[in-house]
């Protein structure tokens, strides 16, 4: 077997595996040295195909995978099905509106509707940024399975404020949605609700993004078009079968 389809098999029993795993599983797996598996393994971290969770947390899939497996993954399904929506929400609020997915430890803009307006706020769709800041990664933070968000939360940077992080994604969970000014960019507003594919499995979720400029009194329409706009996403994926063609995260 030559070295390009051992790295493959590496990043096929990665991708495949539960959760993350560490260099001395994927060797066991291959059945090579450890050596060896960390010379696959920097293979694939050069391609963004798998991504070193730290502190002793494992391999897991890494942003390339997503990118490449964007059309084949359902990501495509997905866009499609939530866009007729996504419109709805940006026609009412003139604003920019995101599908966001959680990818390994960051959030992806999965498709994007521009504001028509010409100062506005956006993301570009492929794009990505630590899972972290801002309502949009906040929303995917609060309402992932614990252990996922756990392995996130462990593989990223120290924080002195973890307990205060906890309690804010619990009045997240309880709200409903996410709320944030400035976290990201300086000068923006955003909220975030979360979308499911069927009942306690997140899938994505959706974010209006806003001049704080133009924030003014329509603060609380917003938020409430947002949610009412991911609510009526996760109640077309949960009808859809979804999770059952096996596209779920």
């Amino acid at each position: 077997m030559s070295a390009a389809e051992r790295i493959l098999d590496a990043l096929f029993e990665i991708t495949a595996a539960d959760g993350p795993m560490s260099a001395a599983e994927i060797a066991t797996a291959l059945g090579v040295p450890l050596s060896t598996a960390y010379r696959h393994i920097a293979v694939l971290k050069k391609y963004d195909l798998v991504v070193d969770l730290g502190r002793d947390a494992g391999y897991a899939p890494g942003i390339g995978c997503w990118r490449v497996g964007q059309g084949f993954d359902g990501g495509r399904f997905l866009a499609a099905l939530a866009e007729p929506e996504m419109r709805v929400l940006a026609d009412a609020t003139r604003e920019s509106v995101g599908l966001m997915r959680a990818v390994a430890g960051d959030v992806c803009c999965v498709e994007m509707i521009e504001s028509p307006m010409s100062l506005r706020c956006s993301f570009v769709k492929g794009s990505a940024q630590p899972l972290r800041a801002g309502a949009s990664a906040k929303s995917l933070l609060a309402f992932m399975a614990p252990g996922q968000r756990a392995a996130v939360l462990k593989a990223g940077p120290g924080r002195a404020d973890d307990t205060r992080l906890a309690e804010e994604l619990a009045a997240i969970r309880e709200r409903g949605y996410a709320e944030s000014e400035s976290e990201v960019d300086f000068g923006v507003w955003g909220v975030s609700a979360p979308i499911f594919s069927a009942p306690g499995h997140l899938e994505c979720s959706l974010s209006l993004m806003v001049p704080i400029i133009r924030v003014g009194d329509r603060r609380e329409e917003y938020i409430a078009a947002t949610v009412a706009s991911a609510e009526n996403i996760t109640k077309l994926l949960e009808t859809s079968g979804y999770t059952r063609k096996g596209n779920g995260q």
